[in-house]
Protein backbone atom coordinates (compact mmCIF):
# COMPACT_ATOMS: atom_id res chain seq x y z
CA UNK A 1 0.00 0.00 0.00
CA UNK A 2 1.25 3.48 -0.84
CA UNK A 3 0.62 7.16 -0.34
CA UNK A 4 1.07 9.67 -3.16
CA UNK A 5 0.60 13.43 -3.15
CA UNK A 6 -2.91 14.46 -4.10
CA UNK A 7 -3.21 16.05 -7.54
CA UNK A 8 -5.93 18.14 -9.14
CA UNK A 9 -7.01 15.16 -11.25
CA UNK A 10 -7.75 13.26 -8.03
CA UNK A 11 -10.32 15.83 -6.89
CA UNK A 12 -13.22 14.31 -8.82
CA UNK A 13 -12.39 10.92 -7.30
CA UNK A 14 -12.31 11.99 -3.66
CA UNK A 15 -15.24 14.45 -3.65
CA UNK A 16 -17.91 11.70 -3.41
CA UNK A 17 -15.94 10.14 -0.53
CA UNK A 18 -15.80 13.47 1.30
CA UNK A 19 -19.52 14.04 0.69
CA UNK A 20 -20.59 10.62 1.94
CA UNK A 21 -22.79 10.92 5.06
CA UNK A 22 -20.43 8.83 7.20
CA UNK A 23 -17.53 11.16 6.46
CA UNK A 24 -19.47 14.45 6.62
CA UNK A 25 -20.85 13.76 10.09
CA UNK A 26 -17.30 13.33 11.45
CA UNK A 27 -15.98 16.59 10.01
CA UNK A 28 -16.03 20.19 11.17
CA UNK A 29 -18.03 21.07 8.04
CA UNK A 30 -21.15 18.97 7.49
CA UNK A 31 -22.61 20.44 4.32
CA UNK A 32 -22.32 18.76 0.94
CA UNK A 33 -19.35 20.29 -0.86
CA UNK A 34 -19.89 21.47 -4.43
CA UNK A 35 -17.39 20.76 -7.22
CA UNK A 36 -16.56 24.48 -7.40
CA UNK A 37 -15.94 24.69 -3.66
CA UNK A 38 -13.82 21.56 -3.89
CA UNK A 39 -11.66 23.03 -6.69
CA UNK A 40 -11.20 26.25 -4.71
CA UNK A 41 -10.16 24.22 -1.68
CA UNK A 42 -7.62 22.24 -3.72
CA UNK A 43 -6.03 25.40 -5.15
CA UNK A 44 -5.75 26.91 -1.67
CA UNK A 45 -4.40 23.69 -0.17
CA UNK A 46 -1.95 23.07 -3.00
CA UNK A 47 -0.36 26.48 -2.48
CA UNK A 48 -0.07 26.15 1.29
CA UNK A 49 3.24 24.62 2.49
CA UNK A 50 1.67 23.81 5.86
CA UNK A 51 -0.69 21.29 4.25
CA UNK A 52 0.08 17.90 2.69
CA UNK A 53 -2.68 15.72 1.25
CA UNK A 54 -2.14 12.17 -0.01
CA UNK A 55 -4.15 9.61 -1.91
CA UNK A 56 -3.96 6.18 -0.34
CA UNK A 57 -3.70 3.04 -2.49
CA UNK A 58 -4.39 -0.54 -1.44
CA UNK A 59 -2.26 -3.57 -2.30
CA UNK A 60 -3.98 -3.77 -5.71
CA UNK A 61 -2.97 -0.15 -6.46
CA UNK A 62 -6.58 1.00 -6.16
CA UNK A 63 -7.14 4.40 -4.50
CA UNK A 64 -9.29 3.86 -1.42
CA UNK A 65 -8.58 6.70 0.99
CA UNK A 66 -7.15 10.08 1.82
CA UNK A 67 -4.54 10.99 4.45
CA UNK A 68 -3.68 14.59 5.22
CA UNK A 69 -1.41 16.66 7.40
CA UNK A 70 -2.28 20.24 8.33
CA UNK A 71 -0.62 22.98 10.40
CA UNK A 72 2.68 21.41 9.38
CA UNK A 73 5.48 23.27 11.15
CA UNK A 74 8.83 22.06 9.84
CA UNK A 75 10.83 24.08 12.36
CA UNK A 76 8.91 22.72 15.33
CA UNK A 77 8.45 19.27 13.82
CA UNK A 78 4.71 19.18 14.47
CA UNK A 79 1.51 18.74 12.48
CA UNK A 80 -2.09 17.58 12.73
CA UNK A 81 -3.34 14.62 10.77
CA UNK A 82 -6.63 13.21 9.55
CA UNK A 83 -7.99 10.66 7.12
CA UNK A 84 -11.07 9.26 5.45
CA UNK A 85 -11.74 6.37 3.15
CA UNK A 86 -13.87 5.47 0.18
CA UNK A 87 -17.25 3.95 1.09
CA UNK A 88 -16.07 0.95 -0.95
CA UNK A 89 -12.88 0.52 1.09
CA UNK A 90 -12.44 -2.99 2.41
CA UNK A 91 -12.67 -3.63 6.14
CA UNK A 92 -9.33 -3.22 7.87
CA UNK A 93 -8.33 -0.24 5.72
CA UNK A 94 -8.15 2.11 8.72
CA UNK A 95 -5.33 0.40 10.58
CA UNK A 96 -3.30 -0.07 7.39
CA UNK A 97 -3.78 3.55 6.44
CA UNK A 98 -2.73 4.64 9.92
CA UNK A 99 0.50 2.64 9.83
CA UNK A 100 1.51 4.02 6.44
CA UNK A 101 0.52 7.57 7.42
CA UNK A 102 2.46 7.48 10.68
CA UNK A 103 5.47 5.98 8.92
CA UNK A 104 5.35 8.98 6.59
CA UNK A 105 4.83 11.46 9.43
CA UNK A 106 7.74 10.26 11.54
CA UNK A 107 9.90 9.28 8.57
CA UNK A 108 9.82 11.47 5.45
CA UNK A 109 8.18 14.45 7.20
CA UNK A 110 10.54 14.06 10.18
CA UNK A 111 7.90 15.08 12.71
CA UNK A 112 8.65 15.06 16.40
CA UNK A 113 4.99 15.11 17.35
CA UNK A 114 1.75 14.39 15.51
CA UNK A 115 -1.54 15.81 16.79
CA UNK A 116 -5.17 15.08 16.12
CA UNK A 117 -8.52 16.59 17.00
CA UNK A 118 -11.65 14.47 17.30
CA UNK A 119 -15.20 15.59 17.94
CA UNK A 120 -16.37 14.16 21.26
CA UNK A 121 -19.38 12.57 19.55
CA UNK A 122 -17.10 10.66 17.17
CA UNK A 123 -16.49 7.81 19.60
CA UNK A 124 -15.24 5.42 16.90
CA UNK A 125 -12.47 7.76 15.82
CA UNK A 126 -11.53 8.50 19.43
CA UNK A 127 -11.29 4.80 20.21
CA UNK A 128 -9.34 4.18 17.01
CA UNK A 129 -6.77 6.86 17.83
CA UNK A 130 -6.19 5.40 21.26
CA UNK A 131 -5.81 1.90 19.83
CA UNK A 132 -3.27 3.18 17.32
CA UNK A 133 -1.27 4.71 20.19
CA UNK A 134 -2.34 8.33 20.51
CA UNK A 135 -2.59 9.82 24.00
CA UNK A 136 -5.51 12.04 24.97
CA UNK A 137 -3.97 15.38 25.94
CA UNK A 138 -6.76 17.89 26.27
CA UNK A 139 -10.43 18.74 26.12
CA UNK A 140 -11.65 21.90 24.41
CA UNK A 141 -15.09 22.44 25.91
CA UNK A 142 -17.87 23.59 23.56
CA UNK A 143 -15.19 24.25 20.94
CA UNK A 144 -17.25 23.42 17.86
CA UNK A 145 -20.76 24.49 16.85
CA UNK A 146 -22.32 22.06 14.37
CA UNK A 147 -25.27 24.29 13.54
CA UNK A 148 -27.43 22.92 16.34
CA UNK A 149 -25.26 22.45 19.42
CA UNK A 150 -21.85 23.05 20.93
CA UNK A 151 -19.54 20.01 20.90
CA UNK A 152 -16.35 19.36 22.83
CA UNK A 153 -13.20 18.68 20.82
CA UNK A 154 -10.65 16.19 22.14
CA UNK A 155 -6.96 16.75 21.41
CA UNK A 156 -4.66 13.74 21.05
CA UNK A 157 -0.98 13.40 20.31
CA UNK A 158 1.80 10.94 19.56
CA UNK A 159 5.56 11.46 19.83
CA UNK A 160 8.03 10.14 17.28
CA UNK A 161 9.79 8.28 20.09
CA UNK A 162 6.56 6.37 20.82
CA UNK A 163 5.86 5.30 17.24
CA UNK A 164 8.31 2.37 16.86
CA UNK A 165 6.74 0.43 19.72
CA UNK A 166 3.21 1.11 18.48
CA UNK A 167 4.23 0.19 14.94
CA UNK A 168 5.42 -3.27 15.97
CA UNK A 169 2.15 -3.87 17.80
CA UNK A 170 -0.01 -2.64 14.92
CA UNK A 171 1.87 -4.63 12.28
CA UNK A 172 1.35 -7.74 14.40
CA UNK A 173 -2.36 -6.91 14.67
CA UNK A 174 -2.63 -6.53 10.90
CA UNK A 175 -1.04 -9.96 10.45
CA UNK A 176 -3.53 -11.43 12.92
CA UNK A 177 -6.49 -9.86 11.14
CA UNK A 178 -5.27 -11.09 7.77
CA UNK A 179 -4.83 -14.62 9.11
CA UNK A 180 -8.26 -14.58 10.73
CA UNK A 181 -9.94 -13.29 7.58
CA UNK A 182 -8.18 -15.92 5.47
CA UNK A 183 -9.31 -18.74 7.77
CA UNK A 184 -12.87 -17.69 8.44
CA UNK A 185 -13.69 -15.14 5.77
CA UNK A 186 -14.26 -12.67 8.62
CA UNK A 187 -13.19 -9.05 8.20
CA UNK A 188 -12.58 -6.34 10.80
CA UNK A 189 -14.93 -3.33 10.97
CA UNK A 190 -14.59 -0.47 8.47
CA UNK A 191 -12.25 2.42 9.30
CA UNK A 192 -13.52 5.32 11.42
CA UNK A 193 -13.63 8.78 9.92
CA UNK A 194 -11.66 11.69 11.28
CA UNK A 195 -12.38 15.43 11.37
CA UNK A 196 -10.66 17.81 8.96
CA UNK A 197 -10.48 21.46 8.05
CA UNK A 198 -12.09 21.44 4.60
Amino acid sequence: MTLSRLTETDCALILPWRNSPAVRQAMYTHHEISPEEHRTWFQRMNGDPSMRWYLYYDAGNIPIGVVYFTSLDVRQGTAFWGFYSSPEATPGTGIRMAVDALDLAFGELALIKLNSEVLEVNTRSLSFHKKVGFTEEGLFRDQHFDGERRIDVIRLGMLASEWPQHRVRLKARIAELDALAARHDIAPPPPPQNCDSQ
